[in-house]
């Protein structure tokens, strides 16, 4: 993940020079400020996570049903913070191989749903591929501070084919 801290200081002194270079013009006594150090610190954030290895398996499901990660199947994500505080974000691509099954809120032809849920028990469902779904809006510091994610995964209502898909899910540390 791309990070940018960006850090700006502007010091205005227009004004000043046209006083100094008008004293000299027309022989004005020009006293000067007195000054004063400022400093200024800054911290960079460390946005980090690790997700723990291994695919999730939902099997040969049937049309129009759900199944999910959580129950103790062992399908379940754990996602450590290992850097400042932050939230976590999560999306969901497509289903591809084969004809592609589309992201929706509901299912129908060619489209499923997904959902995630942390520990909370209460499941948020996906909106759109290229949208980040917020699974925990504060998460604090710590390494050993993990977060579990279940998923949960409702098959279209009818499908054009039947070729086991493959779905991507990112995982994003974010500015709270």
């Amino acid at each position: 993940m791309k990070q940018i801290f960006r850090f700006r200081i502007m010091i205005g002194g227009g004004a000043l020079i046209v006083f100094v270079i008008g004293g000299l013009l027309f022989g004005q006594i020009i006293n000067g400020a007195t000054t004063a150090p400022i400093t200024a610190t800054i911290s960079a954030t460390n946005l980090a996570v690790s997700v723990d290895a291994g695919n999730i398996v939902y099997g040969s499901v049937a049309l129009s049903t759900a199944t999910s990660t959580g129950g103790g199947n062992g399908f379940t994500k754990t996602v450590t913070n290992d850097g400042s505080a932050m939230k976590l974000n999560v999306m969901s691509s497509n289903a591809v191989n084969g004809t592609t099954w589309t992201l929706g809120t509901s299912i129908g032809s060619d489209i499923f749903k997904h959902e995630v849920s942390t520990t909370t028990g209460s499941y948020m469902t996906f909106q759109a591929t290229d949208t980040y779904l917020t699974a925990s809006s504060s998460w604090p510091t710590g390494a050993a501070n993990t977060q579990a994610l279940n998923f949960r995964f409702t098959t279209p209502s009818a499908s054009t084919d039947f070729v086991s898909k493959s779905i991507t899910i990112t995982v994003q540390a974010a500015t709270p």
